[in-house]
């Protein structure tokens, strides 16, 4: 007989016993169902959206007002600078803090006295000798502000206003878009200084960053017959006025917490999404929920950047909502498209392996497009139209799904009996939940709440105590579950819990991609392609690590297939030490490209790092994601028991939430270790004290979990071979 279904190509053969008969074979690509072809673009478009927003999402926040699109009018900033020094004779005695300020003025299409504008304040009786340089005529007309010949002594600077004036729209008009200071410390002792632009309350506008960072920069500044011996320049501060487009301004402490916020949630909504998936519509309903959704919230993105809404209070709030948007979408997304992959194969089919690599590309793929699109038209054209791009791309990954689906996916991801019908339901849920979100945010509600959790790690028992305590509460609950299980079972599960410690450890580092690292490629690598005249944009670093995955995990399937038929392949333990390890030396580069610009700032010198050094960081941090990522739910699965199999793998997605939250949180310190305020045991300058603390703890356990794998791999009880 003939079959008409359209998922099927018919064709005749005949046979010698028998009349020509119609043999049915799936359409297939490579030798695999056309529908794994169909998700994987659709999970490249959703990875496109996820990625494209994690790789901008710090950056755009705390990019500070562009001058050039300030309503008509007259701004002003107070830069100041804070000494810090040691009473002398006295280790322990608390820092003396003298203070010195300048003003800082925008005018914007309106005049400004200059007599009203040249004001300054000192007190405390300062050590360190401010002065103002003005450009040198000589220099060249292109040479770059850093150049240290740019930059000349004129006595009667110091005195004169810092007014940066110009027309409204055109960046190019605005006066003093660099100003530059020297310090010199005419005392025989070191003294850190810490530069900021004021901000006296969290709402405070600013227009101007200090040596590229809208937050505090801190200098080690040498006494002078130090710095005159060893033949090095005063150390000098550039203040810039932002020429592109404007960001929210938020300061980076909240900027990270939020990103931590944002990609953790990634992780544990789809906890949630799943079951609503399985008990009540669908994976099929829930993938296209998903997409709907996410694509609403990067249009939500997009319209808060437009016209007064780009900075303004309301504004803000549509970008919290579709945000959050974006963040209940991905839960409903995520846990789907990878299970109707698995629905095309039989149960015990041997190409299931080969189709979840495949479909693993795909979510690189739209990881690696989605920062070279979002980050170009972001850099090129404004901040929302990178935003607006991936709501272009899942729309369009969607229509094709839905226009494809009933020919190559018929009863992929179909509903329980019974389900499916309150699907709609759940869109209009995903607006209510954001709409709530952003109202509280809005209102401050969201910021009084976060402000009084971290309030209560002022007290400083109690920043010993709460951790303390969350850490002995895991440990308990561990040991019960472990106890509550067969003794067969408890060692095994003892090792899932063991590992998702190393594997949140792993990603708390590793996360610091989009956050830490991001920062500090935006801010001071130099990122310029001379003969090229070219500026690469910050976002497109972010491709880096999914193109070596691409290029890289067929590479390390071979090594490990290769050492497997030689009974070499490494234990999941021997995996994860090496992951920590390659993570601890990415680290070594992104912190010796830290320590030297600390060091030039410190010698009067601008030198940026070298983006080979931030190039290295990713290319040794993605040698180790190849080798810790298959101890994921891979392994959850093998080792399990099967009646708390699903439990675990909960708990797996929960750690992952708990390491992209840790991993904001902890990107979140980075300016109170510059400035002094949290003190590591070592002192290299800049950001390199942040960077070296992950050189240290990574190496520390990447070596303490290669010691102990053979007891590691025992407790599998070789369920994991």
């Amino acid at each position: 007989m003939t079959n008409h279904d359209p998922n099927i190509d018919p064709e005749t053969v005949t046979t010698d016993r028998q009349p020509p008969t119609t043999l049915v074979r799936p359409r297939e690509i490579l030798g695999h169902p056309v529908g794994l072809f169909l998700l994987f673009l659709v999970e490249m478009w959703e990875r496109f959206s996820y990625y494209g927003m994690r790789g901008l999402l710090v950056l755009y926040l705390t990019t500070v007002i562009a001058v050039h699109q300030l309503k008509p009018g007259t701004y002003e900033n107070t830069l100041r600078f804070t000494e810090i020094k040691q009473v002398e004779g006295a280790a322990d005695a608390p820092a003396v803090q003298p203070t010195q300020t300048r003003v800082l003025h925008v005018a914007v299409d309106a005049p400004l006295d200059p007599a009203t504008a040249a004001r300054g304040a000192a007190s405390h009786d300062p050590a360190l000798v401010i002065h103002r340089l003005t450009r040198n005529p000589d220099a060249a007309a292109d040479a770059p502000d850093d150049d240290p010949n740019a930059w000349i002594s004129n006595e009667g600077a110091d005195a004169e206003p810092v007014i940066s004036s110009g027309k409204r729209g055109d960046p190019k008009s605005f006066s003093n878009p660099v100003i530059c200071y020297e310090l010199e410390n005419p005392t025989n002792q070191t003294i850190k200084c810490n530069i900021e632009i004021e901000r006296p309350e969290k709402s405070t506008r600013t227009f101007f960053t200090v040596n590229n960072v809208p937050g505090v920069t801190s200098i080690d500044v040498k006494p002078e017959a130090d710095r005159a011996a060893a033949g090095e320049a005063r150390p000098k501060v550039l203040v810039r006025t932002n020429q592109s487009d404007s960001g929210r301004n938020w300061q980076d402490e909240i900027a990270n917490t939020l990103y931590g916020w944002y990609t953790g949630l990634a992780y544990l909504l789809p906890i949630l999404g799943g079951m609503i998936a399985d008990k009540m519509i669908g994976t099929h309903r829930s993938m296209v929920v998903g997409g709907l959704v996410i694509a609403a919230g990067h249009i939500m993105l997009s319209v808060s950047g437009l016209g007064d809404l780009a900075y303004n209070g309301v504004g803000l709030s549509l970008f919290i909502f579709g945000l959050v948007l974006i963040v209940v979408g991905t839960g409903h997304f995520k846990p789907t498209v990878s299970v109707m992959v698995g629905q095309l194969y039989e149960h015990g089919d041997p190409r299931r392996d080969g189709a979840f690599t495949i479909f693993y590309m795909g979510i690189n793929l739209g990881a690696f497009l989605c920062n070279l699109v979002c980050g170009a038209l972001a850099a090129w054209l404004g901040w929302h139209w990178g935003f607006g791009a991936a709501a272009v791309g899942m729309l369009a990954g969607l229509a094709l799904y839905m226009l494809a689906r009933p020919i190559y996916l018929q009863g992929i991801g179909d509903p329980p009996p019974g389900g499916g019908k309150s699907a709609s339901l759940f869109v209009l849920a995903a607006f209510a939940i954001s709409a709530v979100f952003a109202l509280a945010f809005h209102f401050g509600l969201i910021g009084n709440a976060w402000g009084a959790v971290v309030g209560v790690f002022d007290d400083p028992r109690a920043a010993i105590a709460v951790p303390v305590g969350m850490l002995v509460a895991i440990l308990v609950f561990c040991a019960w579950f472990v106890a509550i299980n067969r003794p067969e079972d408890r060692a095994p599960v003892a090792s899932i819990f063991l590992f998702m410690f190393f594997n949140a450890f792993f990603w708390i580092a590793f996360e610091q991609a989009g956050s830490s690292i991001n920062l500090f490629t935006d801010r001071f690598t130099d990122r310029k392609i001379g003969f090229l005249n070219y500026e690469v944009p910050t976002p497109f670093f972010q491709s880096i690590n999914p193109a070596l995955i691409i290029l890289g995990a067929p590479i390390f399937a071979w090594i490990w297939s290769y050492l497997g038929k030689r009974h070499r392949n490494p234990s999941q333990p021997v995996k994860i030490s090496l992951g920590l390890l390659f993570l601890g030396v990415g680290y070594i580069f992104i912190f010796l490209a830290a320590k030297g610009v600390a060091s030039s700032i410190a010698a009067g010198k601008m030198v940026e790092a070298s983006m080979l050094m931030v190039f290295a960081t990713y290319f040794w941090h993605t040698v180790g994601e190849l080798c810790l990522s298959p101890t994921g739910l891979s392994y959850v699965t093998k080792v399990a028991p099967v009646r708390f199999m699903s439990l675990l793998m909960g708990i797996w997605f929960v750690s992952s939430f708990i390491a992209n939250l840790g991993g904001g949180l902890l990107a979140a310190q980075v300016g109170k270790i510059e400035s002094g305020q949290i003190k590591l045991p070592w002192n290299f300058g800049g950001s390199s004290d942040f960077f070296f603390l992950f050189v240290v703890s990574s190496v520390i356990v990447g070596v303490l979990v290669f010691i102990t794998s053979p007891w590691l791999k025992k407790l599998s009880a070789g369920r994991d071979d």
